[in-house]
């Protein structure tokens, strides 16, 4: 009882804290100076039901961990461990258990026990609001972190573009890449709620973000297993106007971190030019053939020649941008010296550039 009071007063103190909090920055960091870590976790348990064949007995189980339940107790008419093989029910974010017997009457008493995925949990919230309170105690905070702010960015935009743009900024100005030692990646670090209180996450916690927000601010999301570079790698699809598109959070954010530099080198791309270093099982997903709202096409960042690579830059500085980004298309620029020659003389002491050179490629210009 002394438990549960300390945790409601607990919820009380930090849902108060949101009131005073002025923008998602300020959120964010009243939640992480608050977080304690006493856990709340709820349990629950369903009735025995009694199943006949192998697809009620599928059913059951997938219709318990799509509500979050512990664990669910079966009576299985007609047992056997060919076709009511746990393995036939192969789920990533859900591991399953089982524990039973066999009766005299061949009726089978079995309790399957589910362990999920933290994000798999979080993402079944936005899809169904009802099962917030299967919830721990740190990931309710994380998603009313995460839901506030996506509200408080998005509220006033009205197409999904904006949106997209809005979240994909959001998460590459205020999270890292990290920890940088991928031999010793501790289990938070692939969790949103380890990415939302230590600012920092690897490309899991990065794509879980993104479809979580981009959920909850109505968006058509999904989630990318494959590889980068050929080492396991998570990235976004999203679907804009009926058309697919790839985004990579986690390749857009600076390492080592840059604040405030916003990079779109994977932002809304083909299945072309993403797979000049991504791979993934394309039957699996819808083929990203458009290229109408990649980001350097729908703001024509593109250059194709050395006069449009100076008549930009001189743009770019005379709006007064001193970082900004933009993609080559059939010219290639061999080294940094042709981005340093158009920007000198500017009043600037110092230049980061960074791009493939000598090839088609995103470059991205900071200067000081």
């Amino acid at each position: 009882m002394k438990r549960k009071i300390i945790l409601t007063a607990l919820a009380v103190m930090l849902m108060s804290q949101n009131v005073f909090a002025d923008n998602c920055d300020d959120l964010v960091s009243v939640w992480k100076s608050l977080y304690s870590n006493i856990q709340g976790k709820t349990y629950s348990e369903a009735d025995t039901i009694t199943v006949t064949t192998p697809e009620a007995w599928e059913d059951a189980i997938v219709s318990a961990y799509n509500r979050l339940e512990d664990k669910i107790t079966l009576q299985i008419a007609g047992f056997n461990e060919t076709d009511y093989d746990l393995n036939s029910l192969k789920n990533y974010d859900v591991s399953i258990s089982a524990k039973g017997i066999v009766s005299k009457d061949g009726i089978s008493t079995v309790t399957y026990s589910f362990d999920y995925n933290p994000n798999y949990k979080i993402a079944k919230v936005v899809e169904v609001p009802a099962l917030f309170d299967k919830l721990d105690l740190e990931q309710k905070e994380a998603y009313d972190i995460l839901y506030k702010c996506t509200k408080e960015l998005t509220e006033n935009l009205t197409t999904d573009y904006d949106k997209e743009v809005a979240i994909h900024n959001f998460i590459t100005d205020n999270f890292q890449y990290g920890p940088l030692d991928m031999g010793n990646v501790p289990q938070r670090a692939h969790s949103i709620t380890g990415f939302v209180f230590d600012g920092q996450g690897i490309c899991e916690a990065y794509a879980n973000t993104f479809y979580v927000m981009g959920k909850m601010a109505g968006l058509d999301v999904s989630i990318i297993t494959g590889t980068a570079n050929n080492v396991s790698h998570m990235w976004n699809q999203i679907c804009l106007d009926g058309e697919y598109y790839h985004v990579d959070v986690t390749s857009d954010d600076p390492t080592p971190d840059v604040p405030n530099r916003e990079r779109y080198t994977f932002f809304n791309v083909s299945d072309d030019i993403i797979s000049q270093t991504h791979s993934w099982e394309r039957s699996e997903f819808p083929a990203c053939t458009s290229d109408k709202y990649n980001y350097y096409t729908l703001n024509n960042y593109i250059i194709h020649s050395e006069q449009e690579l100076k008549d930009f830059i001189n743009t770019q500085l005379n709006s007064g941008n001193t970082s900004f980004t933009f993609r080559t298309e059939g010219y290639t620029i061999s080294g940094p010296d042709i981005i340093r020659y158009y920007t000198s003389g500017k009043g600037f002491s110092s230049i980061n550039i960074t791009g493939e050179y000598g090839k088609e490629s995103t470059y991205n210009v900071t200067l000081r």
